[in-house]
């Protein structure tokens, strides 16, 4: 087992010696430690985002400005998945002047970048400059310039350029980054590989698409603050939480209810993507949190089909080798097609074949 998995306490195993469900607790463990960012994305990041920080820091105007950048995003909060792509610099600004407007803002920021690292390499985008890494296997840091703000309910928050440049958006990161230590800490240590699955299986069964994995993890948030998610095992919280999360994303896109804030009250979250994407997502969850739901609760001679069940949902993730491959291992005594294993080795002209050698970690 990984250093990213862990062992199952005597306690659980006592509660659940006799009963029948198929837990998986070794088939979770390995699909938790094989979405995790390679080592090479780890040791990249924080390199990335220094070269960045360090070119807007010496720039006088930034500087005048009380440049103060801070790592955020998935990264930082440690919910990314393997292969991790962006890395967030969000540059606080505590002395902008307030006539300073979004679009002049942005341009300072892309005037400083694009002096250092060139236009090949720089991106404007609606609210943030992205500035690629091509050297640090395709590594991108975003920087977002915000400025403070205080909310109508007292809270020293800040503010981003909005889309299109228009205004200012608020935003409270650091609040997002509390509420994941926070949640972690009351789930035992596994709100964030179950955040981290959740985003898997956004990815298995979103593809590339808007919404993208942090809106996934807003839900999440929702669900696991309100309760509603259980306490238990690895397998049971993702299942609770796959269903629970499938709840709030219905109720967001299809229901029309929006999804709140949870860093800023009385907000809503501004959410990309196409109205028929969202509730493509929501529903997909819901479908997919009771197909893992019935599979939990499956007989253990039924435990080859929910394996079956948990590797389609959780897909497929860039192995070791560079190559696609599905994250949650088949059990040794069962076939790739959710069928008991009826022998050792695979024979030319086998229909049935049996679950293959690990290519990760």
């Amino acid at each position: 087992m990984s250093a990213a998995g862990s062992t199952v306490p005597s306690q659980v195993q006592d509660a659940i010696k006799g009963t029948d469900m198929p837990l998986l607790f070794t088939q979770f463990s390995e699909a938790r430690s094989n979405i995790e960012p390679t080592e090479a994305d780890k040791a990249n990041a924080p390199v990335a985002h220094q070269e960045v920080r360090d070119v807007l820091a010496a720039d006088p105007v930034i500087a005048a400005w009380g440049f103060s950048p801070i790592l955020i995003g998935s990264y930082k909060r440690d919910v990314s998945i393997r292969r991790m792509k962006d890395v967030d610099l969000f540059g606080r600004l505590p002395d902008l002047p307030d006539d300073v407007d979004p679009a002049t803002l942005l341009k300072e920021f892309e005037r400083v970048l694009k002096a250092a690292f060139g236009s090949e390499r720089m991106k404007r985008q609606a609210r943030s400059i992205q500035i690629s890494f091509p050297d640090l296997d395709g590594l991108y840091v975003d920087a977002v310039p915000a400025r403070p703000w205080t909310s109508p309910y007292g809270e020293e928050v800040w503010q981003l350029p909005k889309r299109g440049e228009d205004g200012w958006q608020a935003t409270n990161p650091e609040r997002l980054t509390a509420l994941k230590t926070q949640l972690n800490d009351e789930y035992d240590k596994l709100y964030v590989p179950v955040v981290k699955l959740l985003r898997q299986t956004r990815r298995s069964l979103h593809g590339k698409k808007k919404p993208g994995g942090l809106t996934v993890e807003m839900a999440a948030v929702a669900a696991f603050s309100s309760g509603a998610v259980v306490h238990g095992t690895l397998p049971e919280v993702y299942v609770s939480a796959l269903r629970e999360t499938g709840q709030q994303l219905y109720n967001a896109f299809v229901l029309g209810w929006g999804l709140d804030d949870p860093t800023l009250q009385g907000e809503k979250l501004y959410v990309r993507g196409e109205d028929a994407d969202k509730q493509a997502l929501a529903n997909s969850f819901v479908e997919a949190g009771e197909r893992a739901q019935e599979a939990l609760d499956a007989d253990d001679d039924d435990k080859c089909s929910a394996a079956k069940t948990f590797r389609d949902i959780l897909g497929k993730a860039v192995d070791d080798q560079g190559e696609q491959d599905y994250v949650f291992p088949m059990p040794d005594d069962c076939n790739l097609n959710g069928t008991r294993k009826m022998f050792t080795e695979v024979r030319a002209g086998d229909s049935q074949v049996a679950g293959g050698t690990r290519r990760f970690g």
